[in-house]
C-alpha cells in the first residue's frame, strides 16, 4: 500500500467524522458539533464498557475510523462488560463519561442519550446492530429501540 493510499484513507475517516458530527448536531436537543462530539463520544463509551471485548470490537468495527480510536480511547478490557442492567445506570455511565467536558449550554441527558443511540442505530449496520444489542439486558436494548429477535 502506498503512502498516497494510508493518506487518502485518513483524510477519509476525518470527513467521514465530520459528516457523522455534523448530522448529529443538526438533530435537537444538540446546537452545535462540540455537544454532538461531547455525547457521541460518552454514549459510544458507555455502550463499549458494557459489552464483552468481542462484542466490543465487532461493534466498534461499524465506526469510521477516527471515531473508533475515540471509541477505545480509556478502555481497560479488565473490567468489560460493566454490569449495569437499567437504563438509569447506563445513562449515569455516560454522565460519567462526560466527566468535566459537559458543553457549555447543558442538554437534558435522556435527551442527548436517546438522540445518539438513535443515530447510532441509523448509521451501523442492522444485523451487527442486532447481535450487539441482542447481548444487552432489555431496558439498555430499549434505549436502541431494539427488542429480542
Amino acid at each position: 500500500m502506498s503512502r498516497h493510499t494510508n493518506v487518502a484513507q485518513l483524510s477519509h475517516t476525518v470527513q467521514q467524522t465530520q459528516e457523522w458530527l455534523k448530522e448529529l448536531a443538526s438533530r435537537p436537543p444538540f446546537e452545535t458539533e462540540d455537544q454532538a462530539y461531547t455525547y457521541l463520544r460518552a454514549v459510544l463509551h458507555a455502550v463499549r464498557d458494557r459489552l464483552t471485548v468481542d462484542q466490543a470490537a465487532h461493534f466498534s468495527a461499524q465506526l469510521p475510523m477516527l471515531l473508533r480510536g475515540v471509541y477505545w480511547e480509556g478502555w481497560r478490557p479488565a473490567l468489560a462488560p460493566n454490569d449495569f442492567r437499567t437504563a438509569d445506570e447506563f445513562r449515569s455511565h455516560v454522565r460519567e463519561s462526560l466527566g468535566t467536558t459537559l458543553p457549555a449550554h447543558p442538554i437534558d441527558l435522556p435527551a442527548g442519550v436517546e438522540t445518539v443511540l438513535g443515530f447510532l442505530v441509523e448509521k451501523i449496520d442492522p444485523g451487527e446492530l442486532r447481535h450487539v444489542t441482542g447481548q444487552l439486558p432489555e431496558p439498555i436494548r430499549a434505549l436502541f429501540g431494539q427488542r429480542p429477535a
